[in-house]
């Protein structure tokens, strides 16, 4: 079995041990290639013969990836080594990889969808979600230098410290929304089109989302339930909790404004305004992606 192993030297946890991973694996009977993401031209790495991916580092480097291989058919496992690890703990993937190979073997898989969103200017994928207002603004406030990192490095406790604030001093923006055919158009705080169950600084914003089934998951958060949203995030701070918003099962979503949007972590600005409002128009991909199930509790008996 031969097995590509994709890792982030700067992966936000001390917790990764590459020549331990290499180890294991070689006795577990699999042969690896390890690559550094960081490295120009580590795609090159694709172009041999192999039986499954693993991919070491934090969320922006489980995306580059499992974007970079959103049409392959070669199954992929996760070793989460950052801080949020958004899409990990939305997948239920636990940080192992001693059964790698008998998980392997016993075809433990799932699935997971890849959204994509289209502009007039601009297509591309995303893994967690795309959205407006509240996230979106942190993102815009952290590219912008205005907030300071926390100085333990810790990016959870960064976001929601941060995004806390937000509210206060984010108005309300109109929107043109629709939804499978039906207008949800109105003055939101935020909107979130969700892929997974969470995004940012480990924030649930889907709890049922299914990242296997054909459908996203929208949260549209409504002018006048601010303070719902300041008690969610405000409780967040402290311990995990869910979102109190209901989300609203979508195939395809559009949306219509000037505002700038998310996708997954990186701000998107429209590249053009052409005559009319720009468009945004969000779905899942046919091709599914094939990952690892790592937890020991999930693998199949015989």
């Amino acid at each position: 079995m031969k097995i590509i192993l994709l890792y982030n030297p700067n992966a936000g946890t001390e917790d990764f041990d590459l020549a331990e991973v290499i180890g294991s694996l070689e006795r577990q009977g699999a042969r690896v290639v390890a690559q550094n993401t960081k490295e120009e031209g580590f795609e090159d790495i694709f172009k041999l013969n192999y039986d499954l991916v693993l991919i070491a580092g934090g969320d922006g480097t489980v995306e580059k990836i499992l974007l970079e291989l959103h049409d392959s058919k070669v199954p992929i496992s996760l070793l989460p080594a950052g801080n949020a690890n958004n899409i990990a703990g939305s997948l239920g993937i636990a940080g192992f990889y001693p059964d790698t190979v008998k998980n392997f073997q016993q075809e433990n898989f799932q699935k997971l969808s890849v959204g994509v969103f289209e502009t007039e200017g601009e297509k591309g994928r995303f893994i967690e979600g795309v959205g407006w207002g509240l996230f979106t603004a942190l993102l815009q406030q952290i590219e912008r230098g205005e907030k300071e990192e926390s100085p333990n490095g810790d990016k959870v406790d960064f976001g929601s410290k941060h995004l806390r604030k937000l509210p206060k001093e984010l108005p309300a923006q109109d929107y043109e929304i629709e939804i499978d055919g039906k207008d949800y158009s109105g003055s939101y705080l935020w909107i979130e089109v969700m892929n997974t169950r969470q995004l940012g600084p480990q924030l649930v914003l889907a709890k049922e989302a299914d990242h296997s089934d054909e459908y996203l998951d929208v949260m549209l958060v409504k002018e006048e339930q601010l303070k719902e949203l300041q008690d969610f995030l405000k409780a967040h701070e402290k311990e995990e909790v869910a979102s109190p918003f209901e989300t609203i099962k979508a195939k395809k979503v559009k949306v219509k404004t000037h505002l700038p949007f998310h996708v997954d972590d990186s701000v998107v600005e429209h590249k053009s305004l052409y005559e009319g409002t720009p468009q945004v128009k969000i779905k899942l991909q046919k091709h599914q992606l094939t990952l690892l199930n790592t937890d020991p509790k999930s693998f199949k008996k015989n």
